[in-house]
């Protein structure tokens, strides 16, 4: 079973929070975050700022006096154009389908007055603890992660506007290799991240690991040492996390 609280203590998701923290602009009053989970981004935002709106598909339980919780869809935002002076969308594009990525995108430039604080995975591996639904037979990428982004890649999905400052958050090596996938792909998939929270991204059920043979397991020990092996002496670490801020007032100056 996942553990947040153990997800938190983690020193990869301390340095992504205090990247999110580093890059938030002063004389804000009012602030949308888009994708609030749990709430830990929330009740942060809420120590800086007057007036938080915590949105998510389910309706947040955010108990904190400047927080306003909302159900809703980030890809048909409720609010009117340019109702919230800052918008921080953290942890949430890389989990939206293809086809809806881009008015993800529009409507979170449409809501924003003047901020825009973007975060999201670095060139991140979706082989990488990849997992098989074993009611559906779908491969699923780790927590439900369906797109892989770098600083092109998002600047495009925002129509290429000048952002005002970016961060890299956490360094790592999080790879793994095609003879090792070949053989998770061909046997099951025994090593992914079952314990995860999100469900298999074709049929919702909850994410079970494969019952194998012995054999078979051990043939799958081997390809996850080659991973091992791959990611202690191959190339340097790379960040775990790109976070990029636009100021739409700074563009029109």
């Amino acid at each position: 079973m996942f553990d947040i609280k153990q997800y938190r203590r983690k020193e990869v998701e301390r340095q992504r929070v205090e990247s999110i923290l580093g890059l938030l602009p002063a004389g804000v009053q009012t602030v949308l975050e888009a994708g609030c989970r749990d709430g830990y981004i929330t009740h942060l935002l809420a120590d800086r700022y007057p007036e938080v709106t915590a949105l998510d598909l389910q309706l947040p339980v955010i108990e904190h006096p400047r927080v306003t919780c909302v159900q809703g869809d980030i890809t048909r935002l409720q609010f009117a154009s340019r109702s919230f002076d800052l918008v921080v969308c953290t942890q949430v594009l890389e989990h939206i389908p293809a086809e809806k990525l881009e008015d993800a995108c529009a409507e979170l430039l449409r809501v924003t007055k003047r901020y825009l604080l973007i975060g999201v995975p670095y060139k991140q591996d979706l082989r990488v603890h990849a997992m098989r639904c074993v009611q559906c037979g779908t491969l699923n990428p780790t927590t439900g992660h369906l797109h892989s982004f770098d600083r092109e890649r998002l600047l495009a999905l925002f129509g290429d506007r000048p952002f005002s400052r970016i961060d890299y958050a956490g360094e790592g090596v999080y790879k793994t290799n095609r003879f090792s996938y070949a053989l998770y792909k061909r046997f099951g998939f025994p090593y992914g991240s079952y314990e995860q929270e999100e469900p298999c991204i074709c049929c919702g059920a909850a994410l079970e690991k494969p019952r194998l043979p012995l054999f078979l397991r051990l043939v799958c020990l081997f390809a996850k040492g080659l991973e091992f092996v791959q990611n202690k002496t191959g190339p340097d670490k790379s960040p775990v996390w790109i976070h990029m801020l636009w100021d739409f007032k700074e563009q029109e100056t």
